[in-house]
């Protein structure tokens, strides 16, 4: 059964009345013809009687006083205004409510949650020279293009007098040339109690250059179960001014970056400053992000993977981008970046690499990393105060054989730790969704009409029921045709049919 024989069996009249004469006799008089051209006025009655029984009837709060004959037409026509300025505001509500639907607002729920225990992040710390001045001796050609960058004075760089074969591997270079931690690394304290060393940490080359990380992905877990400045990491260092040269990086200290484990540490980029001369105390807070997927905003993905980082985040992806970008744009790959491909010389380095780094932006701008669905930070907030003092600083050099202007020169303290035992969450949920759509509107016709669901269910009804009727009528009219003769002697009554065609409207 097709829908449209469905809705004419719903909706057939329950009458046994037929809309013909007797199917034996088949003879019309032409007086026939007369009688089906003079149904209009008859029909037009019947439809506005239809119409007014159903707005007595409807749910639609107003109408009955816009379709009553009986009222005043003064009246009728306020009602009908009134109608017509509460359907527009309808209108603008519910288009109001689709706009805001359609356009995924979201809204971000801060939730903390204390704990008994938390895994301490890793920890990468850097020098800001790059270069040992004490071992650039034997590296001419290195001193001389250290020296281009980091002044004013022009340098003639003669690449066919040197011998490149030193800087076929910039990455062995930039390891040997640079601070060790064993000569830097003066004291390291663990919740206080265990001593580490240089054996607990990690060389890795970062964007920021050779750099070593405490806690690396390779480390056993490190849990810490209580808060305050008494537990964590302390580090005692020395940056060994008297042993810098010319860099790319002008400033004394040392750079510091908390990630967490197995994620590719952006210390040049995110990395925090600690100078000599102070110690720096860095509270540490644990917060993890959750993010809507498309086609909400923040269009997270949940399963990229990059290359070099067993962790995803969006500054890690750029940054491979990024990498990716210059490494074929040069045709090989500067020391500091990730990868297995060919080295660059100290030519390519200066002639290509650097002047890509610095145009990155208008040489690389299609780099596609949205944000990860699930995300872990650390959050650092660094406070400092002079170190050593005065009395602490005649202390420590007498025990170092040194001036208390070499401590302040080159010694400072680090001190990292949490500053709350707990994770603060970060979830993003939808702030409009389908049930607040489908309560505004169902608000709005409540509010503007007195509507409801039922009220839309009645106007369907009305229409199949009127479709279901003119379609009965047509394949009556129809069949009136077909049995009407040219020369037909019997006549159907106009008062029985009549009859018959208004019994089926009402």
């Amino acid at each position: 059964m097709t829908l449209l024989q469905y809705v004419e069996f719903q909706y057939r009249p329950t009458s046994t009345q037929q809309y013909v004469g007797s199917t034996t006799d088949c003879s019309f008089s032409h007086e026939s013809n007369g009688l089906m051209n003079d149904r209009g006025p008859q029909r037009n009655e019947v439809t506005k009687s239809r119409a007014s029984r159903f707005a007595e009837e409807t749910t639609l709060h107003g109408v009955r006083y816009v379709a009553n004959g009986h009222i005043h037409h003064a009246r009728r026509i306020c009602w009908l205004i009134l109608l017509v300025c509460l359907a527009v505001w309808l209108a603008y509500g519910i288009v109001n409510g689709l706009t805001k639907y359609f356009s995924y607002p979201i809204s971000t729920a801060v939730m903390f949650n204390y704990v008994n225990n938390l895994e301490f992040p890793a920890v990468t710390i850097c020098n800001y020279n790059q270069f040992r001045k004490s071992h650039l001796q034997n590296y001419t050609l290195l001193r001389e293009v250290l020296t281009s960058l980091s002044t004013s004075d022009s340098v003639d760089i003669d690449w066919d007098l040197n011998d490149m074969d030193d800087y076929l591997n910039m990455t062995e270079v930039a390891i040997k040339l640079a601070h060790q931690l064993d000569d830097m690394l003066i004291e390291c304290t663990w919740n206080q109690e265990e001593t580490c060393g240089a054996h607990n940490f990690t060389t890795v080359i970062t964007d920021f250059g050779v750099c070593y990380t405490f806690n690396s992905i390779s480390n056993s877990e490190l849990m810490v179960t209580e808060a305050g400045s008494s537990q964590g990491l302390r580090l005692r260092l020395s940056a060994e001014q008297y042993d810098y040269f010319w860099g790319y990086y002008t400033g004394a200290g040392f750079k510091i970056f908390v990630h967490p484990k197995g994620q590719f540490p952006l210390v040049g980029q995110f990395g925090i400053s600690a100078s000599p001369g102070f110690k720096t105390s860095v509270r540490i807070s644990y917060i993890t992000s959750t993010n809507l997927p498309p086609p909400y905003s923040s269009n997270c993905v949940g399963d990229k993977k990059l290359k070099h980082s067993i962790n995803y985040s969006a500054e890690a992806c750029f940054y491979e981008c990024q990498t990716d970008f210059i490494t074929t744009y040069c045709g090989c790959r500067y020391y500091f970046f990730p990868g297995t491909e060919g080295l660059c010389n100290l030519r390519e380095i200066l002639e290509c690499v650097f002047p890509a780094i610095n145009n990155i932006t208008d040489l690389c701008s299609s780099c596609e990393c949205p944000l990860p669905c699930k995300e872990e930070a650390y959050e650092m907030k660094i406070s400092f105060t002079l170190w050593p003092s005065d009395f602490e600083a005649t202390y420590i050099a007498n025990n170092l054989n040194k001036t208390t202007d070499f401590l302040r020169s080159n010694l400072l303290e680090l001190n990292l730790f949490f500053d709350v035992l707990g994770i603060e969450e970060l979830s993003q949920t939808p702030s409009y969704d389908y049930f607040a759509l489908q309560s505004d509107i169902g608000a709005y016709m409540g509010l503007f009409g007195g509507a409801s669901i039922v009220t839309i269910f009645e106007f369907i009804d009305c229409i199949l029921a009127t479709v279901s009727r003119r379609r009965r009528k047509a394949i009556v009219q129809e069949n009136v045709g077909d049995v009407i003769k040219p020369h037909g002697k019997h006549q159907v009554s106009s008062n029985r049919t009549d009859e018959n065609i208004a019994m089926d409207d009402k």
